[in-house]
């Protein structure tokens, strides 16, 4: 009888786990979205005969469960210190560490979604900047990925990559970051670059442009916030320490003064105290924000527009030195048909600064 019991005790607790997990799936409330992850999460299936006979209600009802079953965070964190730890695999979920740099490991080039972005470049230089008179420049913001090849982790063709985006951007002057940045000057929990950082690649930049760097070399300070969990902190289930994010302030970084143009609001700089918690990169300049316009009294005359993404929020403070006034234009959020309300093109230098990931990524540009 003894045998019997203890050689159902597998099959026992198969079923225990499996109910008990059944009845915390069904008990808990459900959320929509992932913190951890910042994504949403699935939404439960519409039983139907159609997507019963399609097999899509079999798909979404697994795709469901595996988001929103009991404990799933703490799975999750197990899981990977079980590969990484008790397996000694150093990838967990697309993701490795190394040195504290969490680093996502590139996916394949989308040659369709630089394509896609190539197309909507060229309705811009078709509609604006053709025949404005204006300087025009690109440059490829480097994903973390990038530098990990000299470790012996895989990396994308960034020999491709770089073609292809200068065949997105034909009438653009390109300036090169490749040499310029190391994984250091990145977060170790997040995709961001460091804006205290970035001060080398800023005058490169400017240099490039025909432009005087002289304002960042004065006085700089840097100011902080803590605790900062970056975006790849929760993707990548490895509970990272958290890291403490700076940005510079001081000489003419005081000066400058930004307006919000959609709603004509005034806009900080940096706003610590009104960023989001979840997403403290957003006290540059807000966040995901369509159109801005920065001044700055102690630069010469001279415009910059720089077509962006988020990347821009922290590097555009520091290429306002050298300009009077500097627009951005996230594409993402501001629909072309807008940009010459708020925006005077003629004889501007124009920047087209995107990151690699929305390259690959591009299909919210409008």
């Amino acid at each position: 009888m003894l045998k019997r019991s203890i050689a159902a005790l597998p099959a026992l607790s198969f079923i225990t786990a499996v109910l008990m997990g059944t009845v915390t799936l069904f008990a808990f409330p459900k959320k929509n979205i992932s913190e951890a992850e910042r994504r949403p999460l699935a939404s439960a299936p519409v039983l139907s005969c159609k997507n019963v006979m399609k097999g899509d209600y079999f798909e979404d009802l697994d795709l469901w469960t595996a988001d929103h079953f009991a404990g799933r965070e703490t799975l999750r964190h197990l899981r990977f210190l079980f590969q990484t730890g008790i397996l000694n695999e150093n990838e967990y979920n697309g993701f490795v560490n190394h040195n504290g740099y969490i680093i996502s490991l590139p996916k394949n080039i989308n040659s369709s979604s630089i394509a896609y972005a190539a197309e909507r470049f060229n309705a811009v230089w078709e509609r604006y900047l053709k025949n404005s008179g204006s300087h025009i420049y690109r440059t490829l913001v480097p994903d973390k990925s990038s530098f990990a090849g000299k470790w012996g982790y895989p990396t994308i063709d960034l020999d491709l990559m770089d073609q292809l985006y200068a065949d997105s951007l034909p009438f653009a002057e390109a300036i090169s970051l490749r040499d310029i940045l190391s994984l250091e000057d990145y977060y170790y929990t997040d995709s961001h670059w460091r804006q205290e950082k970035l001060t080398p690649a800023a005058k490169h930049i400017l240099e490039a442009m025909g432009r005087d760097s002289s304002l960042l070399d004065g006085d700089l300070e840097t100011d902080s916030l803590y605790p900062f969990l970056g975006v790849y902190a929760g993707q990548s289930a490895m509970d990272p320490d958290p890291e403490t994010i700076y940005w510079l302030k001081g000489g003419y970084l005081n000066e400058l003064k930004a307006i919000n143009l959609e709603i004509r609001a005034p806009l900080k700089i940096y706003d610590p105290e009104g960023c989001d918690p979840k997403d403290l990169y957003t006290l540059f300049l807000g966040g995901g924000l369509g159109l801005i316009r920065i001044e700055n009294p102690d630069a010469p005359e001279g415009q910059l527009v720089i077509f962006r993404d988020s990347y821009a929020s922290s590097m555009a403070p520091l290429l306002a030195s050298a300009y009077r006034t500097v627009y951005l234009v996230d594409m993402r959020y501001a629909h072309p048909d807008v940009y010459g309300r708020f925006i005077p093109f003629e004889n501007s230098d124009v920047l087209f600064m995107f990151s690699e990931t929305l390259m690959n990524n591009s299909q919210g540009i409008r």
